[in-house]
């Protein structure tokens, strides 16, 4: 679904986190980092919301979960001139980082509701904060990730490409009623 200056809702949630990155003095965040809050975001929306932020399909990859759509939502916000990518090559690690940050157009307001935003505010105070060692120890510690991690010990083979299974967050249903309604 496309809103809001023809961006979909994985779009607009780039930009709205390097919107608060770069209000924290946050020059730019990596494709991993990016990547991690995104599914990070999408665990706890559904752990306290009984619903998932952005419904997307998201897959084991060497790292972590990714959304499947997250670089091609990158390539048409960098079409856009909403989002720049910088490649930076690092002695220590054999592949470019990609720092986005936020490119010459801005979006004038984003699509979330009140409660959607005062959602993501609160998540990505903490989530700012963390380094991309942290971010991935934090995505590992949840459900279907640690499902994901059991399988791969029993088989010893990373499931990459296996579908991340979000049955598997545990959903307090109190948490939920209290929660939801705010959103």
């Amino acid at each position: 679904m496309k809103i809001m200056d023809n961006l979909s809702r994985l779009e607009q949630l780039i930009l709205f986190i390097l919107d608060r990155a770069h209000k924290k003095g946050i020059k730019d965040l990596s494709d991993f980092q990016l990547m991690k809050i995104i599914y990070l975001l999408e665990v706890f929306s559904l752990k306290y919301t009984g619903a998932k932020f952005i419904d997307e399909v998201f897959a084991r990859h060497k790292n972590g979960p990714i959304t499947i759509h997250f670089y091609q939502a990158r390539q048409i916000l960098r079409l856009k001139k909403f989002l720049d990518v910088e490649e930076i090559q690092k002695i220590d690690y054999e592949y470019p980082r990609r720092a986005n940050m936020l490119g010459k157009k801005r979006l004038d307001k984003f699509i979330f509701s009140l409660g959607e935003t005062i959602f993501l505010d609160n998540f990505l105070d903490d989530f700012l904060q963390l380094n991309q060692k942290q971010l991935k120890e934090l995505a590992y510690k949840t459900e279907p990730m640690k499902e994901i991690l059991k399988q791969e010990r029993n088989d010893k083979d990373i499931k990459k490409g296996a579908i991340i299974d979000f049955n598997k967050v545990i959903i307090d249903p109190d948490v939920v009623e209290s929660y939801s309604d705010e959103l």
